[in-house]
C-alpha cells in the first residue's frame, strides 16, 4: 500500500445533509472514550459520511452492497456491509496530530480493528476498509469544543454550515483494505505480544497500512466471489 494508491471518494452536499439526518436519528454510544457531545455528534457524523461515500463508490464500479449494522471504532458505530455472503466492516478515521499528512498516517498507522476475541481465527468480518478524513484529530476537537452549535437544530443545513460539512467533500479517502485470511496470515508471523497495541479503553490488532491493500484492488476481489447456492 502505496500513498499514490488512496482514492478520494465523490461526495456532493447532499450526501453530507443525509449523512446530518441519519445522524440524528441515531443515538450514540461512545465506547472508546469520553468525548463532549459536539465531538461525538462529528464522529458518528463521518461513520456516516464514510458509509454513503463507500455505497457510492461500490456502486459506481459495479459493486451493489448491503448495508447491515454499524459499530465504528473511531465514532463508535458499526457500519458493516454484506456482498455475496461476505462481511466487510468500515473504520473511518482522522489523521492524528503527531503524522500530520497523509504520507505519515500510510508509514505509521493500521487499520483500526477492535481485538474483540483472543484469537484472530474467531474475527468478525471478512473485510477490512479504511477510510480517513484529511483533518487532524486533536485540532477538530478543540475547534469543535469552541463551537455553540444546536445539535437538536431540525434545520440540516444549519447542521451542515456549522460543522463545516463542506470540507468533508474533498478530503474524504479511501485508503486501504484487507482480507482476514490475509491478516490471519500476516498475525502467525508476530509474537503475542506484537500481534495488538492499546489506544485509551480498546486494543487493535495489528494491521499495519503499509501491509494492506490499495482500494482498487478491492473491486478485482469482490468481482471474484461467486454467488452464493
Amino acid at each position: 500500500m502505496k500513498l499514490n494508491e488512496i482514492l478520494k471518494l465523490n461526495l456532493s452536499k447532499e450526501d453530507i445533509l443525509l449523512a446530518i439526518a441519519k445522524s440524528k436519528m441515531q443515538d450514540f454510544h461512545d465506547n472508546l472514550r469520553k468525548r463532549e457531545k459536539i465531538i461525538q455528534f462529528d464522529s458518528k457524523l463521518r461513520g456516516y459520511i464514510g458509509e454513503i461515500a463507500l455505497k457510492k463508490w461500490f456502486s459506481n464500479n459495479g459493486i451493489e452492497v448491503e448495508a447491515t449494522n454499524y459499530f465504528d471504532e473511531e465514532s463508535g458505530m458499526d457500519i458493516d456491509f454484506e456482498y455475496k455472503g461476505l462481511q466487510m466492516e468500515l473504520k473511518t478515521s482522522l489523521i492524528p496530530d503527531s503524522d500530520s499528512t497523509m504520507k505519515n498516517v500510510i508509514k505509521n498507522r493500521d487499520i483500526k480493528i477492535i481485538r474483540r476475541t483472543r484469537k484472530i481465527e474467531d474475527l468478525r468480518g471478512d473485510i477490512h476498509i479504511q477510510i480517513f478524513y484529511d483533518q487532524l484529530t486533536n485540532k477538530k476537537d478543540e475547534w469543535l469544543t469552541e463551537q455553540k452549535i444546536e445539535i437538536d437544530s431540525k434545520d440540516l443545513e444549519y447542521i451542515y454550515d456549522n460543522f463545516l460539512g463542506k470540507s468533508y467533500i474533498n478530503k474524504t479517502y479511501l485508503v486501504a483494505w484487507i482480507d482476514k485470511p490475509t491478516l490471519s496470515k500476516q498475525m502467525s508471523d508476530l509474537k503475542g505480544y506484537e500481534k495488538s497495541w492499546r489506544f485509551d479503553k480498546r486494543r487493535f490488532w495489528v494491521c499495519k497500512l503499509t501491509n494492506c491493500f490499495p482500494p482498487n484492488e478491492l473491486i478485482n476481489y469482490l468481482n471474484k466471489i461467486k454467488t452464493p447456492l
